[in-house]
């Protein structure tokens, strides 16, 4: 099990979501934070999404 932690921060009309160490991406909602930040990480990492597990902060 690989951990992260994603921090969301609102800017404007979206969400902006910093996973320290893996990048950066943007959701449209709060309701899709979790799954922007793992498919973030998917991407970049490589690792399987249920090998991932994700501690979300909303600042």
């Amino acid at each position: 099990m690989a951990d992260y932690t994603a921090t969301a921060i609102a800017e404007g009309d979206h969400w902006v979501i910093d996973v320290p160490g893996v990048g950066t991406t943007q959701a449209d909602s709060i309701d899709d934070l979790e799954e922007m930040a793992l498919d973030l990480i998917v991407a970049m990492t490589h690792t399987a999404p249920e090998d991932v597990h994700i501690s979300l902060r909303i600042v």
